[in-house]
């Protein structure tokens, strides 16, 4: 089969799945009168989903947006209000480089108000040029990379965009490429696969059938990825494409080459320097955990609390004498961060911007 039947196949049977298996997310099949208010909500799940199971962003992604509705509120919140908002996730620092985006975005905005004579900056009067849609653009705005400029031209404007994530990349190797290399790595490149990509999205966006556009084509892409051809068990036996012989991957290679890939990372992980935590009983956890740690014990501590009681609460084996210092250094960076501030020895989140 030569690659322009292979792609055609390939849309036809991921369609087709994606008719019968498509999951129901909040920031999907958003309504198309704001595209202001569709770019929001599929800007703030692209970062939540950043390291983040999709069963738990379901969950916050509702919460954040009862706390901070719009883009107006994201960029006006206090470091404080959003981590208040972030509760429930991790890696807080997502937060504040999404509500930094939000900020540059609005201010752009504004910039451009005042060159135009009684513009309303109310959001109910918003256009779709309250996010830029141009790749360029979007990019130049902080804390927006390729993929999550793509996916916002794609989701919230539906403006057919090539763009890879880790499912995406997954799916399109083991099927037009092969198999990961024994150490987890792939054989072809992004610049090879988003050439692939370009060729597959005009195909896919062209299908006749409803709802078959960019935002649902990516959406199905990503279902089928964590769904059934996922990174480490693959469901094989549930999997379309190798009922059809389309996929350049076998489950026997796949197998071969897991198993030599779960031996590099043992030995990888013998050899490895740990990343900077420490021991708990036989348990090594890294200061990142017990950093949000930190911040979820301060999120319902307005007066704040004093180092004693969150080395209390954070540390099941608290002990001021072994543990203060690191604690200590683990607060002044949070501090540094703007995530924290202390005053008269109690810390709490951080109240400006």
């Amino acid at each position: 089969m030569d690659r322009k039947d292979r792609i055609q196949a390939f849309v036809k049977t991921i369609w087709q799945w994606y008719a019968m298996h498509k999951r129901e997310l909040p920031w999907r099949d958003l309504p198309d009168s704001d595209p202001a208010d569709r770019a929001y909500k599929v800007l703030v799940s692209e970062i939540m989903l950043q390291q983040t199971q999709v069963s738990r962003v379901k969950i916050v992604f509702k919460d954040f947006l009862e706390r901070l509705p719009h883009i107006q509120a994201l960029a006006q919140a206090t470091n404080r209000e959003v981590l208040l908002a972030w509760r429930g996730m991790g890696y807080n620092g997502r937060a504040l480089r999404l509500r930094d985006a939000a900020k540059s975005i609005v201010d752009r905005l504004q910039v451009a108000s005042c060159k135009a004579a009684n513009t309303n900056l109310q959001l109910a009067t918003c256009n779709s040029s309250f996010f830029p849609p141009s790749m360029d653009e979007l990019r130049s705005i902080p804390g927006i990379g390729p993929y999550t400029a793509a996916a916002i031209r794609n989701f919230a404007f539906n403006i057919p965009t090539p763009c890879i994530d880790t499912n995406i990349r997954r799916i399109l190797h083991r099927t037009f490429v092969g198999s990961e290399n024994a150490d987890g790595t792939w054989k072809k490149d992004d610049d090879y696969l988003l050439q692939l990509v370009g060729e597959i999205l005009d195909v896919a966006v062209t299908s006749s059938g409803e709802k078959r556009d960019a935002a649902n084509w990516h959406a199905a892409l990503m279902d089928f990825g964590s769904i059934i051809q996922t990174k480490r068990n693959p469901k094989w036996e549930e999997c379309p494409l190798t009922a059809k012989k389309l996929m350049k991957t076998t489950q026997a290679s796949y197998e071969r080459r897991a198993k030599s890939y779960e031996l590099s990372l043992k030995l990888t992980a013998q050899s490895s320097k740990l990343e900077p935590g420490r021991f708990v009983g036989s348990r090594y956890i890294p200061n990142r955990i017990f950093r949000g740690k930190v911040i979820e014990e301060l999120r319902d501590a307005g007066a704040g609390l004093s180092l004693e009681t969150i080395g209390k609460r954070v540390c099941i084996d608290w002990s001021p004498r072994i543990h203060r210092a690191w604690l200590r250094e683990i607060t002044e960076k949070l501090v540094r961060e703007r995530m924290l501030q202390v005053e008269k020895g109690r810390y709490r989140l951080f109240e400006g911007m």
